[in-house]
């Protein structure tokens, strides 16, 4: 891949959305079974033909994207979760839905992780460049409860399901349909991702492991890939798995790999130079960002349109102590320095 040099993103705006800002209208998700199975759906109308791309020039903006910070308080931690949302050059504009991409950090890290990486400048440059569709990236802070619980409703899980996805839908134009979600993670963020993933299969198009950590010991059979993945109907759900070849979490991804292939459970392995570390995700943004766009339409006017009545708005920001923590305070003036990424080492590919 050539090296490219990023475009700016536009200034960072503060968004913190509480109970009393948030629509009560939840849309279209199916929570979390022991043993989900494949269900049947009517998406949006019109819904986006899920086939190649037809024009390589579908895209021309001369706004720039931007990252945003926002929050709502969980009903499941008491807390507020904050998250980073990547929203593309001219969003909103054409009063159109985006697919969606949910990204999540690893252990001890925030909502700072992927952007800090440069996941919003590499989505930048493929849109600018016609590579990838317009797309909103969703970075949640998993805080304690990402740490400390391993799967179900009441742990992270339940908060991505029950409470971050209505939330995001009901705020921001995003495509509110299981071919329009995908759902990523790295390090132990990869481990949820899957773990989210396999056991509920029916809301997401796409789930992507990128060097995950699937090292939790108090993970349950049912919460744990390594057994979900023989439990669950994942004929529709693309997965892709990569770690690099000196990274201390290979061994068991070897194995789920060898697994999936025994399970004869399609899915994309790539074994790549690097280590468990920022330079090798890095490295390999525009890679895993081009591989979740993959089955997305280019062209804008097939997306179903945008209910929200002014969707560019900046939701308001509560003073109240219960919803704004001294963290969240000082989230207010961010702005994230854009780094450069890394040269994409070449990559082997196994079956």
């Amino acid at each position: 891949m050539t090296p490219t040099t990023r475009p700016p993103l536009a200034a960072v705006a503060e968004v913190v959305v509480t109970e009393e800002n948030t629509p009560t209208a939840v849309p279209p998700i199916i929570l979390p079974t022991l043993l989900p199975t494949s269900t049947v759906f009517v998406p949006p109308d019109p819904t986006p033909s899920l086939t190649a791309r037809s024009s390589p020039n579908f895209f021309t903006c001369n706004t720039p994207g931007k990252i945003q910070l926002g929050g709502f308080t969980s009903q499941i931690t008491g807390e507020l979760m904050n998250y980073r949302i990547y929203l593309p050059p001219c969003y909103g504009e054409d009063n159109r839905t985006y697919p969606v991409i949910y990204l999540f950090h690893g252990s001890f890290h925030s909502d700072s992780h992927w952007d800090e990486l440069g996941a919003g400048e590499a989505a930048e440059i493929l849109i600018n460049g016609s590579e990838i569709p317009p797309i909103l990236i969703i970075m949640p802070d998993g805080g304690e409860i990402a740490q400390e619980t391993s799967g179900g409703p009441s742990s992270f899980e339940g908060v991505i399901l029950r409470e971050l996805v209505p939330h995001i839908e009901n705020n921001f134009c995003a495509w509110p349909d299981p071919n329009g979600r995908a759902i990523g993670g790295l390090s132990r963020g990869g481990y949820w991702a899957l773990e989210i993933a396999f056991r509920n299969p029916q809301n997401f198009q796409s789930v992507g492991g990128h060097s995950a950590a699937l090292l939790d010991e108090a993970a349950g059979s049912e919460y744990d890939p390594m057994v979900t993945a023989r439990k669950s109907d994942l004929i529709d759900l693309r997965i892709y798995l990569d770690a690099g070849r000196n990274d201390y979490v290979l061994p068991p991804l070897l194995e789920f790999h060898e697994l999936l292939l025994e399970a004869d459970i399609d899915h994309q392995w790539i074994l790549n130079e690097g280590r468990h570390e920022d330079n090798y995700w890095s490295a390999h943004l525009e890679e895993y960002l081009t591989w979740y766009t993959d089955p997305w339409p280019a062209e804008r006017a097939l997306y179903s349109a945008c209910s929200l009545e002014s969707p560019d708005r900046v939701l308001s920001q509560t003073n109240s102590a219960s919803t704004t923590t001294e963290r969240s305070k000082r989230r207010v003036n961010f702005v994230r320095p854009v780094a450069k990424i890394a040269t994409n080492p070449k990559a082997t590919v196994r079956p």
